[in-house]
């Protein structure tokens, strides 16, 4: 549990935040300039505020009034940066185990060697940065913070200079990080598909303030709407490849099947789908004599209008956001609760290698 009351003064900036993280994934989202790297370093110590006090799992690391600012490096914090920071002079298992070999022996709860297995490094130890795609470069950056076995991880736009298919690998090599060492995480981004998909929370700050804290999806979809900044989203989900048969692939992606173009992957190899919200059509009845090879029923659970632009999130067994009009979602009726249909072309999904 990482708590706060941060204030932050610089020249024509002011952050002044209070609020608490859980011990999930927690997104801080915002638009440039709204203080969400600021915030990020205070708690890691990195910055010192102008005042308040920061708790990091009951352990104050700083507090104005009793004089308390622990160094970045005794806070047990794990940092990854948009660009990795990757030490150019070093190979990848020399920059895994950079932090591993400055904590005690008895700290060490992470072998540097089983972290790059978990996030398919093994094959690239020997290879210098230079020699790396940006999303390994990433998973690199990502085993080395932790490495120092952290008890928080913080990633400050870590997927910002990479394309659909790296987001989509890294992101889901993150949630099973969180899955399978429990480290909680604070992840901050201005991407709205970014937060949808990682994230069980979601802060939103602007202009130094906070202004919501709820589900990701319910806070960002709807605080963009009503602000006209948000961007084409695209929903990304894990998915197992199927059978190929017709020149098109299944996907299974949990509990239901998607058709998808002809993939030359095998049968059971994991995948990252994904697909634009404003590439779905919504029916409120079920069709017929369609080309699509996609019709999946389900239940709308939510709806954000505002300014012509709307988003509805769908239950299908996997929820998908779904982008549409305002004239469209009256004439159809669509509310909450009630049963729909998803509709789109197998050459509307983008399936990726999960790694």
């Amino acid at each position: 549990m990482i708590t706060f009351d941060v204030r932050l003064e610089r020249p024509g900036f002011l952050l002044d935040v209070i609020g608490e993280f859980g011990d999930g994934i927690t997104a801080v989202f915002g638009p440039s300039g709204a203080g969400k790297s600021s915030l990020l370093n205070c708690i890691a110590g990195s910055i010192k505020p102008s005042g308040g006090e920061i708790q990091i799992n009951g352990t104050t690391v700083y507090s104005e009034e009793n004089k308390v600012s622990i160094s970045p490096e005794k806070r047990c914090i794990g940092t990854v940066y948009q660009d990795g920071a990757l030490f150019p002079h070093l190979d990848v298992r020399r920059n895994i185990e950079f932090g591993w070999r400055l904590i005690p022996k008895n700290e060490r709860r992470l072998d540097p060697l089983e972290l790059a297995e978990f996030l398919g490094l093994t094959e690239l130890l020997d290879r210098k940065p230079d020699e790396l795609s940006g999303g390994e470069r990433q998973r690199v950056a990502i085993a080395r913070a932790l490495a120092t076995s952290p008890d928080l991880l913080l990633l400050d736009e870590p997927l910002a200079s990479l394309d659909i298919a790296r987001r989509g690998s890294i992101l889901n090599y993150l949630k099973r990080v969180h899955s399978e060492f429990s480290i909680p995480m604070i992840y901050v981004s201005h991407s709205i598909t970014e937060v949808v998909s990682i994230a069980s929370d979601a802060m939103l700050l602007r202009d130094g303030r906070l202004e919501g804290f709820d589900r990701p999806s319910a806070l960002l979809l709807g605080a963009a709407v009503a602000g006209g900044d948000i961007d084409s989203f695209e929903n990304i989900l894990d998915g197992v490849v199927g059978e190929s048969a017709d020149h098109l692939t299944t996907v299974r992606i949990g509990s239901i099947e998607i058709s998808t173009r002809h993939q030359n992957k095998n049968s059971g190899e994991n995948v990252v789908v994904s697909l634009g919200a404003n590439q779905i059509i919504l029916a409120a009845e079920q069709p017929t004599n369609l080309s699509a090879r996609n019709i999946l029923k389900g239940t709308v659970s939510e709806v954000w209008s505002n300014q012509g632009k709307v988003f509805t999130e769908v239950d299908v067994g996997e929820k998908f956001i779904v982008e549409l009009t305002e004239s469209a979602l009256n004439e159809l009726g669509i509310a909450v609760n009630n049963d729909v249909f998803l509709i789109f072309k197998s050459s509307s999904v983008d399936v990726f290698d999960a790694r």
